[in-house]
Protein backbone atom coordinates (compact mmCIF):
# COMPACT_ATOMS: atom_id res chain seq x y z
CA UNK A 1 0.00 0.00 0.00
CA UNK A 2 3.69 1.84 1.57
CA UNK A 3 5.95 4.16 3.18
CA UNK A 4 2.17 4.13 4.10
CA UNK A 5 1.00 6.07 1.09
CA UNK A 6 3.85 4.62 -0.79
CA UNK A 7 3.35 1.15 -0.74
CA UNK A 8 7.35 0.27 -1.18
CA UNK A 9 8.26 1.36 2.39
CA UNK A 10 6.61 2.17 5.42
CA UNK A 11 8.46 5.48 6.91
CA UNK A 12 7.69 4.73 10.33
CA UNK A 13 8.45 7.45 11.83
CA UNK A 14 9.10 6.91 15.39
CA UNK A 15 12.79 6.22 14.53
CA UNK A 16 13.16 6.81 10.96
CA UNK A 17 12.89 2.58 10.13
CA UNK A 18 11.86 1.49 6.82
CA UNK A 19 9.63 -0.90 5.82
CA UNK A 20 9.95 -3.13 2.51
CA UNK A 21 7.07 -4.89 1.21
CA UNK A 22 8.23 -7.07 -1.51
CA UNK A 23 5.38 -7.81 -4.31
CA UNK A 24 8.17 -9.31 -6.30
CA UNK A 25 6.97 -12.71 -7.51
CA UNK A 26 9.25 -13.27 -10.61
CA UNK A 27 6.11 -12.85 -13.22
CA UNK A 28 5.05 -9.69 -14.59
CA UNK A 29 2.90 -8.68 -12.00
CA UNK A 30 3.37 -8.13 -8.64
CA UNK A 31 1.76 -10.75 -5.86
CA UNK A 32 1.23 -9.20 -2.20
CA UNK A 33 1.82 -12.18 -0.28
CA UNK A 34 0.42 -13.13 3.37
CA UNK A 35 3.77 -12.94 4.91
CA UNK A 36 5.65 -10.24 2.44
CA UNK A 37 9.34 -10.28 3.10
CA UNK A 38 10.55 -7.12 5.24
CA UNK A 39 13.72 -5.38 5.65
CA UNK A 40 13.01 -3.97 8.68
CA UNK A 41 10.13 -4.94 11.19
CA UNK A 42 7.99 -2.35 12.55
CA UNK A 43 6.84 -3.59 15.51
CA UNK A 44 3.19 -2.55 16.21
CA UNK A 45 2.58 -0.75 19.37
CA UNK A 46 -0.19 -1.95 21.96
CA UNK A 47 -2.68 0.47 20.35
CA UNK A 48 -2.62 -0.96 16.94
CA UNK A 49 -5.16 -3.29 18.48
CA UNK A 50 -8.52 -3.76 16.33
CA UNK A 51 -10.90 -0.51 17.62
CA UNK A 52 -13.33 -1.33 20.43
CA UNK A 53 -16.12 -0.32 18.31
CA UNK A 54 -15.20 -1.51 14.74
CA UNK A 55 -18.05 -0.55 12.11
CA UNK A 56 -21.21 -2.80 11.54
CA UNK A 57 -21.15 -4.32 8.28
CA UNK A 58 -24.52 -1.94 6.95
CA UNK A 59 -22.34 1.15 8.40
CA UNK A 60 -18.95 -0.56 6.37
CA UNK A 61 -20.98 -0.71 3.32
CA UNK A 62 -22.65 2.71 3.50
CA UNK A 63 -19.15 3.69 2.80
CA UNK A 64 -17.65 1.29 0.07
CA UNK A 65 -18.51 1.73 -3.53
CA UNK A 66 -21.56 -0.44 -4.63
CA UNK A 67 -19.18 -1.83 -7.47
CA UNK A 68 -17.13 -2.98 -4.91
CA UNK A 69 -19.33 -5.10 -3.00
CA UNK A 70 -19.80 -8.20 -4.64
CA UNK A 71 -18.05 -11.94 -4.84
CA UNK A 72 -16.23 -11.42 -7.95
CA UNK A 73 -13.17 -9.94 -9.36
CA UNK A 74 -14.90 -7.11 -10.91
CA UNK A 75 -15.98 -6.04 -7.64
CA UNK A 76 -12.59 -6.97 -6.06
CA UNK A 77 -10.78 -4.84 -7.95
CA UNK A 78 -13.36 -2.01 -7.38
CA UNK A 79 -12.54 -2.79 -3.17
CA UNK A 80 -9.07 -3.13 -3.98
CA UNK A 81 -8.40 0.19 -5.66
CA UNK A 82 -10.78 2.00 -3.27
CA UNK A 83 -8.52 0.81 -0.17
CA UNK A 84 -5.06 1.98 -1.82
CA UNK A 85 -6.56 5.55 -1.68
CA UNK A 86 -8.21 5.23 1.30
CA UNK A 87 -5.15 4.15 2.91
CA UNK A 88 -3.90 7.42 2.13
CA UNK A 89 -6.96 9.42 3.34
CA UNK A 90 -6.38 8.32 7.14
CA UNK A 91 -2.77 10.21 6.50
CA UNK A 92 -4.47 13.25 5.47
CA UNK A 93 -7.79 13.23 8.29
CA UNK A 94 -6.42 10.98 10.68
CA UNK A 95 -9.93 8.70 10.24
CA UNK A 96 -8.34 5.26 10.50
CA UNK A 97 -12.15 3.57 11.60
CA UNK A 98 -13.03 2.14 7.75
CA UNK A 99 -9.40 0.99 7.32
CA UNK A 100 -9.29 -0.63 10.38
CA UNK A 101 -12.68 -2.39 10.11
CA UNK A 102 -11.20 -4.61 6.70
CA UNK A 103 -7.77 -4.81 7.76
CA UNK A 104 -7.19 -8.24 8.21
CA UNK A 105 -5.49 -9.63 11.44
CA UNK A 106 -1.42 -10.01 10.50
CA UNK A 107 -1.59 -7.58 7.52
CA UNK A 108 1.88 -6.39 7.70
CA UNK A 109 0.84 -3.34 5.17
CA UNK A 110 -2.08 -2.47 7.63
CA UNK A 111 0.05 -2.53 10.92
CA UNK A 112 2.64 -0.45 9.66
CA UNK A 113 0.28 2.08 8.41
CA UNK A 114 -1.47 2.66 11.99
CA UNK A 115 2.06 2.82 13.60
CA UNK A 116 3.18 5.89 10.73
CA UNK A 117 -0.02 7.17 11.88
CA UNK A 118 0.37 6.67 15.49
CA UNK A 119 4.12 8.19 15.11
CA UNK A 120 2.44 11.05 13.27
CA UNK A 121 -0.13 11.52 16.15
CA UNK A 122 2.55 11.74 18.45
CA UNK A 123 4.96 14.13 16.64
CA UNK A 124 2.08 15.96 15.66
CA UNK A 125 3.10 15.72 11.92
CA UNK A 126 0.95 16.80 8.80
CA UNK A 127 1.07 15.57 5.64
CA UNK A 128 1.39 16.75 2.38
CA UNK A 129 0.90 15.60 -1.35
CA UNK A 130 1.09 11.66 -2.09
CA UNK A 131 -1.88 11.76 -3.77
CA UNK A 132 -2.73 8.15 -5.59
CA UNK A 133 -3.86 8.09 -8.79
CA UNK A 134 -5.13 4.86 -10.07
CA UNK A 135 -4.25 3.97 -13.58
CA UNK A 136 -6.43 3.36 -16.21
CA UNK A 137 -7.22 -0.05 -17.12
CA UNK A 138 -8.49 -3.68 -16.01
CA UNK A 139 -6.64 -4.96 -13.07
CA UNK A 140 -5.41 -8.59 -13.67
CA UNK A 141 -5.12 -11.64 -11.25
CA UNK A 142 -8.32 -13.12 -9.93
CA UNK A 143 -9.15 -16.05 -7.56
CA UNK A 144 -6.47 -18.06 -5.95
CA UNK A 145 -6.19 -21.25 -4.69
CA UNK A 146 -6.20 -20.76 -1.00
CA UNK A 147 -9.44 -18.94 -1.61
CA UNK A 148 -7.80 -15.79 -1.48
CA UNK A 149 -8.32 -13.03 -4.46
CA UNK A 150 -5.08 -11.28 -5.83
CA UNK A 151 -5.54 -8.01 -7.96
CA UNK A 152 -2.95 -6.00 -9.71
CA UNK A 153 -2.91 -2.66 -10.99
CA UNK A 154 -0.66 0.44 -11.79
CA UNK A 155 -0.76 3.63 -9.57
CA UNK A 156 0.98 6.91 -9.90
CA UNK A 157 1.89 8.71 -6.16
CA UNK A 158 2.71 12.83 -6.39
CA UNK A 159 5.58 13.79 -3.81
CA UNK A 160 4.76 14.03 -0.88
CA UNK A 161 6.20 15.37 2.55
CA UNK A 162 6.12 14.96 6.35
CA UNK A 163 5.99 18.55 8.36
CA UNK A 164 6.55 18.68 12.03
CA UNK A 165 4.64 21.54 14.56
CA UNK A 166 7.23 24.10 13.68
CA UNK A 167 6.47 23.53 9.52
CA UNK A 168 10.25 21.93 9.00
CA UNK A 169 10.16 18.77 6.52
CA UNK A 170 11.08 15.90 8.98
CA UNK A 171 11.07 13.55 5.72
CA UNK A 172 10.07 13.54 2.01
CA UNK A 173 9.21 10.77 -0.76
CA UNK A 174 9.53 11.32 -4.45
CA UNK A 175 6.90 10.88 -6.67
CA UNK A 176 6.48 7.35 -8.22
CA UNK A 177 5.16 5.27 -10.49
CA UNK A 178 4.19 1.67 -8.81
CA UNK A 179 2.05 -1.28 -9.51
CA UNK A 180 0.67 -2.70 -6.66
CA UNK A 181 -0.46 -6.04 -5.57
CA UNK A 182 -3.56 -6.45 -3.37
CA UNK A 183 -4.74 -9.77 -1.58
CA UNK A 184 -8.31 -9.78 -0.20
CA UNK A 185 -10.74 -12.50 1.22
CA UNK A 186 -14.55 -12.43 0.86
CA UNK A 187 -16.25 -12.57 4.35
CA UNK A 188 -19.70 -13.27 3.51
CA UNK A 189 -20.73 -9.77 2.66
CA UNK A 190 -17.90 -7.80 2.46
CA UNK A 191 -13.89 -7.81 1.59
CA UNK A 192 -11.01 -7.91 3.92
CA UNK A 193 -7.68 -7.13 3.25
CA UNK A 194 -5.22 -9.59 4.14
CA UNK A 195 -2.30 -7.47 2.85
CA UNK A 196 -0.18 -5.25 0.08
CA UNK A 197 2.76 -5.18 -1.64
CA UNK A 198 4.57 -2.89 -4.99
CA UNK A 199 7.43 -2.59 -6.64
CA UNK A 200 8.27 0.20 -8.86
CA UNK A 201 7.41 0.57 -12.65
Amino acid sequence: MARLSRFVTVVALLGGATVFLSACTGGSDPVASPSPSVSTVVTPSPSLSPSPTPLTDDELLALIPEDARGEDFLSASSFAKFFVVESQAILLDGDDELFRTVSERGCTFCEASFATLNAMRDRSLTVSGGDIIVSPGLASRGLQADGTWNVSFDIEVSAQEFVDSTGAVVTSNPAESLRVGVVLIYKGSRWGVVDVGSEPR
